[in-house]
């Protein structure tokens, strides 16, 4: 077994979005979804909106982050344990209770996004 090879835009998205630069992964990986028409269009659809829901976050629009991770989510699960070297269980385990936060903080009203730990991608070489 070799190396893994990724195609360089997907990795530059891990990387962005493991640096908190939401948006800019989320463009990276629209480049690479936008040319996928097989099984791997969903799960970069899935990253994406995963991406997207962290921006929203960031911007205080916490029913837009909602709503993004739920879609996100649902895309994602059907790619468990792993897909394309990433390892999904613990990264969804990871998103889903961030969504659980800010649900909560929503409840309550809350006028600020609540502090999270946001979730790594890590690439199984």
């Amino acid at each position: 077994m070799g190396m893994a090879v990724y195609d360089p835009r997907f990795v530059k998205g891990v990387n962005e979005f493991n640096q908190g630069l939401y948006f800019e992964s989320h463009e990276s990986w629209e480049e690479v979804w936008r040319e996928e028409n097989g099984e791997e269009k969903l799960f970069y659809q899935g990253l994406i909106q995963v991406a997207a829901g962290y921006l929203k976050w960031e911007q205080g629009v916490l029913r837009g982050s909602v709503k993004l991770w739920h879609a996100g989510l649902e895309k994602l699960e059907g790619y468990q344990p792993s897909y394309l070297g990433v390892d999904l269980d613990s990264f969804l385990r990871e998103v889903n209770g961030n969504l659980k936060v800010v649900e909560a903080a929503l409840q309550k009203e809350a006028k600020d996004p609540p502090e999270l730990k946001v979730p790594v991608l890590s690439l199984v070489s």
